[in-house]
């Protein structure tokens, strides 16, 4: 069965990303996903000293996933440009890794505040993406345990990713919300919020995705793991091996 890693908004955080790697090294895997924000582009006016920065950090990024010799499929999050061009970029787009088939959505849902990249839930809808085995996306659905930002105490995912998923017999994972990684399930739709490795409540967390049968987040500071199969089973327990 094809296994694929997960790994949550990077954020040029290289400290985390070399310990996931070592993890994911140790387990296994025949591809990696990356639900976007792997640098920060910054707010606002942007000099092409500091986009220059951002693009070697991407570039870094990028170049320690690849070291693991596998494919890479990413999209941008909202702290990365839209117009990233370096090889794996699905938004908009259809991949696939081992047989499985995977598309993207980057960016995220308003309110708007300045990020590079931004939308509206209506242009999410009208927006034409492959059909496919897994979809990633920057932005977890609304309403979900994968959504809700502690600091603004509500949940603040995308109606129209919820849609989407709702309508997906398959499997989706994003990012976005740091602190509410972890795994649910809509309708036919297994979906992960793989976390983030970058502030605020970064820490050395990532996920993997078996088939489309089967999810599976780990915290590897905590040691501690939580799956979820398509039958509904949900196991939780202490991960095995190197973390």
């Amino acid at each position: 069965m094809t296994r694929l890693a997960v790994i949550g908004d990077v954020h040029a955080n290289f400290k985390l990303l070399g310990r996931v790697l070592s993890r994911v090294e140790a387990v296994g895997v025949d591809g990696v996903l990356m639900v976007g924000d792997l640098a920060c582009a910054g707010l606002g006016e942007r000099n092409a000293k500091k986009l220059g920065l951002y693009r070697r950090r991407v570039r870094e990024v990028l170049a320690a996933v690849e070291a693991l010799d596998v494919p890479i499929c990413y999209v941008p999050g909202n702290h990365d440009l839209r117009s990233l061009r370096y090889p794996g970029n699905v938004d908009g787009e259809q991949a696939e890794i081992d047989g499985l088939t995977i598309t993207g959505i980057g960016g995220t849902n308003p309110p708007r505040r300045g990020f590079p990249y931004e939308w509206t839930d209506d242009e999410i809808r009208a927006r034409s993406v492959p059909p496919s085995d897994i979809i990633i996306s920057h932005c977890p659905p609304a309403d979900t345990p994968l959504d809700f930002a502690k600091g603004a105490g509500r949940h603040v995912g995308s109606a129209a990713i919820r849609e989407r998923a709702e309508a997906h017999h398959g499997v989706l994972v994003c990012g976005h919300i740091h602190e509410s990684f972890g795994v649910a399930q809509l309708s036919g739709c297994l979906m992960m919020n793989a976390g983030g490795l970058g502030r605020p409540f970064g820490c050395a967390q990532v996920g993997f995705v078996e088939g489309i049968d089967e999810i599976r987040h780990e915290n590897l500071q905590t040691g501690r793991f939580v799956s979820l199969r398509r039958d509904g089973e949900i196991e939780r327990g202490r991960i095995t091996g190197r973390v």
